[in-house]
This record gives structure tokens, sequence and C-alpha cells, in this order.
């Protein structure tokens, strides 16, 4: 079995040169959150979303190192704005993992459903959805680039959205 999308934007991230993550676990962030665990990104949780975006705007700032913050879909991911445009105007290497909801119930205006390139166009230069591992690795060092590029010219959050898998949650043992 090949690798999941959590762990290879996890890799990725960490690869790129990502320290810390900033958010809120629950639902569809459950994998990344795992991946993050046995990485090492260190977590930091935060109380609120927005909370967290300023604090990876603020550690990017100072460090000049790219930073990630992370939250579940719907309204989670929205409390993320007010950060992802401070990290922008500061040009603060920011990337925002945000979850979707399960890949089949995508397009159908689900509750929760999101168009994150609409709502971050503003804050963000880069905002892509992975949908497969097959684009995961690819689409995260997109959005690594594109914060690191930018952050030395205009403005640099990005958005990478992951949709969920349809399989039910991992089990931890016997019932």
């Amino acid at each position: 079995m090949g690798k999941r999308v959590a762990d290879l934007l996890v890799e990725t991230l960490q690869a790129a040169g990502v320290k810390t993550c900033y958010g809120i676990v629950g639902d569809t962030m459950n994998r990344i959150a795992h991946a993050i665990d046995r990485s090492q990104i260190d977590w930091v949780h935060v109380r609120h979303e927005e909370a967290g975006a300023f604090a990876a705007a603020a550690e990017a700032s100072l460090t000049e190192r790219l930073t990630a913050c992370a939250g579940t879909c719907g309204p989670g991911s929205l409390h993320f704005i007010n950060g992802l445009y401070e990290a922008n105007r500061n040009r603060a290497p920011v990337i925002l993992i945000a979850t979707q909801i399960v890949r089949q119930d995508l397009g159908f205006e689900s509750i929760q459903e999101i168009d994150y390139n609409d709502v971050f166009k503003g804050c963000s230069v880069y905002c892509e959805m992975i949908l497969t591992p097959e684009q995961a690795r690819r689409k995260t060092v997109a959005a690594c680039q594109a914060a690191r590029e930018c952050h030395l010219a205009r403005g640099s959050s990005v958005c990478c959205s992951c949709a969920a898998s349809a399989h039910s949650p991992e089990r931890r043992g016997p019932r």
C-alpha cells in the first residue's frame, strides 16, 4: 500500500524546513495530525484558528522560515483568514493546511464545503486542493516554493487543502 496524502504532505513540509505547525485537531485533520506527530515538526495546539494563523505569521516573520498552520474543514479553516492576511501583508512565508469534506461529497454544496480558492484568493499566492497521493508531493512542493518566492517579493501566504478520504477512520484496536 502506498503512502497517504497526510504522510506525503508532512514529509514534504518537513523537507522544506517547516519546524512548527499551529492549529486545531479534529475530524478531517486527524490523519494529518498523526503524520505531524510522527514527524520532527512541532505541533502547537491553539484555542482558536485565528490565533494559530497569527502565531504562524509571527514565527515566519521573525525567523524568515516557512511555518504552517492547520485546521479542519468548513468554519474551522475560515477562521484562519485574518492571520493569513497579516502574513501576506508582512511577507511572512506561511502555509495553511485546510482540510476539506470527503471527496464523494464535493460539488454538492454539502455542509462545510468551502471553495478555498474563492475565500483565500486575496491573501494567498497559491491555493490548490490535493485529492490523491499522486498530487500530494508535487502540489505541496509548489506551495512551499510559492511561499518562499513571494516572501522575497510581495506577500506570501499559501493555502493547500486536502479532501478527506471516504474511508472510515483508522481503528486503534478491538472495540
